[in-house]
């Protein structure tokens, strides 16, 4: 698996009623590029389960930059509480998973119930794991190098 820590990776420009999301220059778009997968699935992970829309909005604006960077997204889908009881099909399925930032209580009883670490831990090796928080991470059992720190 293929892990990297990047907190609050994207930038946004408000222009009307509309918000655009680009990745911060951070060198994450440069790090990826050799483990990148050609149009992946990529799941988000939710630190709230009950708050879907957040996670939401935050797995397209998250795609989004990273399309505009040049690393494009096939599918975007979000695990939180409507999707939990189908955790594990849609962790083998992600390409690419994220684990949301956000309510580190809530997060850490999310990822024992939906085994998270297990998940993780029996993953294919060509995943590739974005944690927005250091937090995300730990609670989900992975640990991460500096050089793969994006602030």
């Amino acid at each position: 698996m293929h892990t990297f820590l990047a907190v609050e990776p994207c930038d946004y420009e408000i222009r009307g009623l509309y918000r655009f999301a680009t990745l911060k220059d951070t060198g994450l778009a440069e790090a990826l590029a050799d483990v990148w997968p050609d149009q992946p699935r990529l799941l988000m992970v939710a630190a709230d389960p009950a708050d879907a829309t957040t996670t939401e909005n935050l797995a397209l604006d998250l795609a989004s930059a990273l399309t505009k960077a040049g690393r494009g997204v096939g599918e975007v889908r979000v695990l939180e509480q409507d999707t939990a009881e189908h955790a594990a099909p849609l962790l083998a399925g992600a390409q690419v998973v994220v684990l949301a930032d956000g309510d580190d209580e809530k997060r850490a009883a999310f990822y024992a119930d939906i085994n998270l670490a297990d998940c993780l831990a029996t993953a294919d090796g060509n995943v590739v794991l974005i944690g927005l928080d250091g937090a995300a991470l730990e609670a989900a059992g992975v640990a991460v190098s500096a050089d793969r720190t994006f602030n």
